[in-house]
């Protein structure tokens, strides 16, 4: 692909991970990282899913839905969304977009609400809320056999609010939502992917305690939750995933330590994780859409939480 700047590699070693747990002893850096056209709107905690030849960029307290090329690598407006929030979960699902729940900030009220986008149509409907007491943002969220599912979150009704251990499933073919068996720990800002027949929950924060370096998987075939998975090495919450073969790499992200650049890939087949090339600008508050076996990431926010430092920069993550 004809990506317009530098291509940037660089070692994980030593210092950068010094903190972390040992990564698996045969793991070795890999992946290289290309700049791409910005998206023109700086903001953070947004939302970036690909559909057909196109990625679509939204949320960040913000109506505004962007498509990107990444052929012709332009950028152009779609149709807006309904309501400016942030910390959205959104997945592709038969050639739509769904954007479920959301909030106003962090910590924030929670919105329930769910609005699918139809590229073809260019345009938003509005189909079943999550299930009453249970809306929420900063979800981990994944799509398995034609339906989506939303693992925790942080929910704030204006009364009580806190990080929640929720897990439901949305079936579009009856647009109906179904509570299933809880996340073993309250958790939200978590990284999440699904791969064979599990769907992943990692890292993220419990609000009043901080981050959590927890790995489980949720297996389909057997409806219950596996604990004790090897841990995110890295401590932090808002962070990319991206998922290239049986691995599922972490991209980015907050926490204590302040705004992370660091890609770390959990093999689901052995259980280790191994440190990749770090994304060359450290933000959180970011998706990555997936595109030619390629991971896209735009905007993010350089600060810590609401401190600022949106920025509009795209870069690529390939690993070989």
């Amino acid at each position: 692909m004809n990506r317009r700047a530098l291509t940037v590699l660089v070692t994980v070693a030593g210092a950068l991970l010094a903190t972390a747990p040992p990564l698996a002893a045969s793991a070795a850096s890999s992946g290289t990282w290309t700049t791409e056209t910005p998206s023109g709107v700086a903001r953070r905690e947004v939302t970036y899913v690909t559909v057909g030849s196109k990625l679509y960029l939204a949320g960040g307290r913000s109506p505004v839905q962007q498509a990107f090329d990444p052929v012709a690598h332009t950028w152009s407006i779609v149709a807006p969304l309904p309501e400016s929030l942030d910390h959205i979960g959104a997945v592709a699902l038969n050639g739509k977009i769904y954007y479920v729940g959301g909030l106003n900030g962090y910590p924030g009220t929670s919105s329930g609400k769910v609005y699918v986008y139809d590229p073809v149509a260019n345009k938003v409907t509005q189909v079943a809320s999550l299930p009453a007491g249970r809306d929420r943002g900063a979800v981990g969220i994944a799509v398995y056999l034609g339906k989506i599912y939303v693992a925790g979150g942080f929910h704030d009704n204006g009364t009580v609010k806190g990080s929640v251990n929720f897990f439901d499933v949305y079936n579009p073919a009856t647009n109906n939502w179904t509570s299933l068996p809880n996340l073993p720990e309250r958790r939200d800002h978590v990284s999440c992917a699904v791969i064979g027949t599990r769907m992943y929950v990692i890292g993220g924060r419990t609000f009043g305690k901080g981050l959590q370096p927890t790995n489980d998987a949720y297996d389909f075939t057997t409806g219950k939750w596996i604990t004790g998975l090897a841990p995110l090495p890295t401590l932090r919450a808002g962070a990319a995933t991206a998922v290239f073969g049986t691995e599922i790499v972490v991209i980015g992200g907050e926490g204590n330590g302040g705004v992370f650049h660091q890609a770390e890939a959990y093999n689901t087949t052995t259980n280790t994780w191994r440190g990749l090339t770090p994304m060359p600008t450290a933000r959180h508050g970011i998706q990555a859409a997936m595109y030619n076996g390629s991971a896209y990431i735009a905007d993010g926010g350089t600060g810590m939480g609401g401190s600022g430092g949106n920025t509009d920069v795209q870069e690529v993550l390939t690993v070989s």
